[in-house]
């Protein structure tokens, strides 16, 4: 609904917010395409038919744009992945990214480390100031999640070595068998469904501290990132 973005969203869908000139969207866009990505899915609920037009008219040179519907209910950020199922199976692991995250972060890197690692889904994070934090052990595997400014905190798993807090960066490579476990299509959070899975089965991190990040989906993160210069 972009409500932390207002007043840009008022009348904007937050994937169409030009953030440095730019729609967050078609910028999330060109970064997958220059990663070698070719079929890219969004998923639209906010002004909706805004965003299918402006994806109808854009061009990315190998890209091919798909679109998710989810204006008759939000499927929160891991029923998405289930209300896209099958497009998500054609491939042996997808990539899943929020499109209003702002960072160099080296996608082709995340893809190599993850295929290297064998994880069942491998979560791009950083240290950083961040309300909750993802809890990962010296294997870099995820063993649970902690609410920093609560205090309330949820392991999973037995850690093999010392623990350490991460943000999480919204970028991650997912195994397309990841998708077997859920076999229902219902709203879910896919944080809730990396604890569920991570007692078994690799949930592993990408750490990238030295990349710059930013949260665009708040007001506040999205005029100050705006005013700053990257290279």
């Amino acid at each position: 609904m972009g409500i932390r973005l207002k007043p840009l969203t008022d009348n904007t869908p937050k994937a169409l917010v030009p953030f440095k000139g730019t729609p967050m969207v078609e910028r999330i866009i060109r970064n997958l395409a220059d990663a070698g990505i070719s079929h890219i899915m969004v998923n639209v609920h906010h002004f909706a038919g805004k965003v299918v037009e402006f994806l109808d008219k854009l061009v990315v040179e190998g890209v091919s744009l798909h679109i998710s519907d989810e204006t008759g209910e939000l499927m929160d950020t891991g029923g998405a992945l289930l209300q896209a199922r099958e497009f998500l199976m054609w491939e042996e692991d997808f990539i899943v990214h929020n499109v209003d995250v702002y960072t160099d972060l080296d996608i082709s890197d995340l893809i190599r480390y993850h295929r290297d690692g064998k994880a069942l889904a491998t979560i791009a994070v950083k240290k950083r100031p961040t309300s909750r934090s993802l809890l990962f052990d010296g294997t870099g595997s995820l063993c649970g999640w902690i609410h920093n400014e609560t205090g309330e905190k949820r392991m999973v798993r037995t850690p093999s070595g010392s623990l350490e807090d991460f943000g999480n960066s919204c970028v991650q490579v997912i195994n397309a068998g990841f998708l077997d476990f859920f076999p229902k299509t219902e709203p879910r959070s896919l944080t809730e469904m990396y604890l569920e899975l991570a007692e078994r089965h690799k949930i592993g991190d990408f750490i990238h501290n030295q990349d710059y990040w930013y949260d665009l989906g708040r007001y506040n993160n999205f005029i100050k990132a705006d005013k700053e210069v990257f290279y």
